[in-house]
């Protein structure tokens, strides 16, 4: 009688740790699929969370291929926390534990895809995840997160037009003020040829608007 207690005991503790073992590992980041860019451009590219625990806190390692540079990284509206990035590190903290979701955007990437990029399937890459449950557990993901991005080859647009969406107007100097902050030349934005990027490109982009 004693060894069938133990034995349901033991069966029950095993079904309970494979519960908070699967509970767990419902905890993730990713990135979304289908994404699509153009060479010579930017593209915004989300970082999804799904959780069933509280999430205080989370960290990851943006994989690029060569040609695409991450530019800015941004908190959501679903997720108060600012995103800081070191070498493509990012981390996240937020002061009130995220509640429980299928799906969450916790951050916005920019990328930008050098207009020497090749037309073609490229992946990008979610890697070193950590998340921190409420209760200061740690969850770490073993495998990147990976997905494929399509580059479609530069074509022949709106002068001033730097974000793609055929028009001229203040998030096309935002563009230029992003790289320029970041320190990364493109050419595409070097709107007036001087082999660099300044107040000078600005300047083109507001002569178009006003003639607009």
């Amino acid at each position: 009688m004693k060894r069938k207690i133990l034995f349901l005991m033991m069966a029950a503790l095993t079904c309970i740790g494979a519960n908070a073992a699967l509970k767990r590992a419902n905890n993730y980041l990713e990135l979304p699929q289908g994404i699509t860019a153009t060479a010579g451009k930017t593209v915004v590219v989300d970082i999804l969370m799904s959780n069933t625990l509280e999430i205080i806190n989370w960290q990851a390692e943006l994989v690029l291929p060569e040609g695409i540079t991450l530019v800015s990284a941004e908190k959501t509206e679903n997720w108060a926390g600012e995103v800081t990035v070191t070498d493509n590190k990012l981390f996240s903290e937020v002061d009130v534990a995220a509640a429980a979701s299928q799906k969450l955007a916790v951050a916005k990437l920019t990328l930008n895809v050098a207009s020497t990029v090749k037309a073609g399937e490229y992946q990008l890459s979610l890697d070193k995840i950590v998340m921190t449950a409420s209760d200061e557990s740690s969850i770490a993901q073993d495998n990147p997160k990976s997905v494929s991005i399509t580059v479609e080859e530069a074509q022949q647009g709106i002068e001033g037009d730097l974000n793609g969406d055929s028009k001229v107007t203040a998030s096309d100097i935002q563009v230029v003020l992003n790289a320029m902050t970041d320190d990364v030349y493109e050419k595409a934005y070097d709107l007036n040829d001087d082999g660099k990027l300044s107040a000078s490109d600005i300047q083109v982009i507001l002569n178009i608007i006003a003639e607009q």
